[in-house]
């Protein structure tokens, strides 16, 4: 586990960002796992797919509403379940690397057209505010491990990416992760900001440690290197069921994220905070987590399916 910012990634066929600054997908409206109709649960379990990451499309068939559910198969390949509000499996889709390359194109095109870069190491989107940070600690606990993250600014690392026409300079955030006691993981993490708000991710370096040594690099890319699309960390405007790719790098470094409410509070030793953002994130095969994003503040909260990680402090500059 990571506990930074971003991390975990699915790729979902067939969905296209709206606009640089909704970031809204073409696709079905997410929904809540609680909220499906039984038959449609029982379907979606029975063909290999887990609780969470379905989405409702906007036609349907013979006058019943259409669900989709991606599923990662023994062979690591993922599927669209397509089930219709009866619990009957319409048809499961797999999509060839033709239809995935040309769908990664088609992204990429739409967010050039979108995204200008004024500014791009000033990173002041209301629900994370980065350039603000001096640091801040997480603690908590995941998998039965307690984890502390101590998440601070590293100014003089400068590295720049090519954006289009456009080349940028990006602003790099480092996470240190301890898991019981001993250094695990360190990440730099690199964002940029455009002029619509919209934080893009444009790649991680990573440490992976073992009784204090370096053992692996485990989910490490970059933009320009491992794949020609940014990922977005947070959209400048949010709305409810709104979708966005922190990652979508390969089968492995991918994530889908979904807007679930824009009215959370969230108590944590921080500190009290209304009105927060609650991100839904969901990996191939992985069970929904969860983020909690406090305006002026950043992440306040993170929910992994086993565990939880809270603010603990935060220092601004």
């Amino acid at each position: 586990m990571t506990a930074g910012i971003l991390k975990r990634a699915t790729f979902i066929a067939g969905a296209l960002f709206c606009s640089a600054t909704a970031l809204t997908c073409l696709a079905g409206t997410a929904q809540a796992w609680d909220s499906l109709p039984a038959p449609v649960r029982d379907a979606v379990l029975a063909n290999g797919g887990k609780a969470g990451d379905v989405d409702k499309e906007s036609e349907t068939k013979d006058g019943k509403a259409i669900y989709e559910a991606s599923v990662k198969g023994a062979d690591g390949v993922v599927k669209d379940l397509v089930i219709s509000e009866d619990g009957k499996l319409i048809e499961t889709k797999t999509d060839d690397a033709a239809d995935a390359a040309a769908e990664k194109a088609s992204r990429l095109a739409l967010i050039l057209q979108n995204a200008k870069f004024t500014h791009p190491t000033q990173i002041t989107n209301s629900y994370l505010p980065l350039s603000l940070l001096k640091q801040d600690i997480l603690e908590g606990t995941e998998d039965g491990k307690k984890l502390h993250v101590e998440r601070t600014p590293k100014p003089d690392i400068h590295k720049y990416f090519r954006f289009g026409d456009q080349t940028i300079e990006a602003a790099a955030f480092e996470d240190r992760e301890t898991e019981d006691g001993k250094l695990s993981e360190v990440t730099t993490d690199y964002f940029a900001q455009d002029d619509n708000g919209t934080v893009y991710y444009l790649g991680e370096e990573v440490d992976d440690y073992k009784d204090g040594k370096i053992v692996g690099h485990e989910g490490g890319w970059m933009l320009g290197k491992d794949t020609q699309v940014p990922g977005v960390i947070l959209p400048g405007l949010l709305k409810v069921g709104q979708k966005w790719r922190p990652e979508d790098v390969s089968s492995e470094i991918s994530e889908k994220d979904t807007v679930v409410s824009l009215d959370e509070t969230v108590t944590v030793p921080a500190g009290t905070f209304p009105d927060c953002v609650k991100v839904e994130e969901h990996t191939p095969g992985g069970k929904p987590e969860y983020k909690y994003y406090a305006k002026g503040v950043g992440v306040v909260r993170e929910r992994p399916a086993s565990g939880d990680i809270v603010l603990i402090s935060h220092v601004v500059k």
